[in-house]
């Protein structure tokens, strides 16, 4: 699948919170349910998931909290509130840097031709 063609058609994504994940939403400012897995070093999901709830742009539900009540108990509380959705959209989009890549490239061509 294409998921930047995917992410740009929905108001919601459930996820894990890999940071290459976490950097595409904020790109696209979705807001999102975060399920940070409790099985990578050093608990970097779950650290990657905190710094984006504590800016507002998600929920974060862990995985020895999850069950189906618990998720759709926080989908339905952003998506049935339309201030919520929005709020966390724009948060979202606040952290993301769109065309990161180009920015990354235009700075790494700089250093190089000093």
């Amino acid at each position: 699948h294409n998921m930047p063609e995917v992410l740009t058609g929905v108001d919601l994504v459930v996820s894990r919170a890999g940071a290459t994940t976490l950097a595409e939403l904020t790109a696209l400012g979705k807001p999102s349910v975060l399920i940070p897995s409790p099985y990578v070093t050093n608990n970097h999901q779950e650290k990657n998931a905190r710094s984006v709830v504590d800016k507002g742009a998600a929920k974060m539900l862990l995985e020895k909290d999850l069950t189906a009540e618990t998720l759709i108990r926080d989908i339905d509380e952003i998506l049935l509130d339309a201030q919520t959705l929005q709020n966390m959209k724009l948060a979202a989009k606040q952290l993301g840097i769109p065309d990161a890549a180009n920015k990354l490239y235009e700075v790494m061509n700089k250093l190089v031709k000093k």
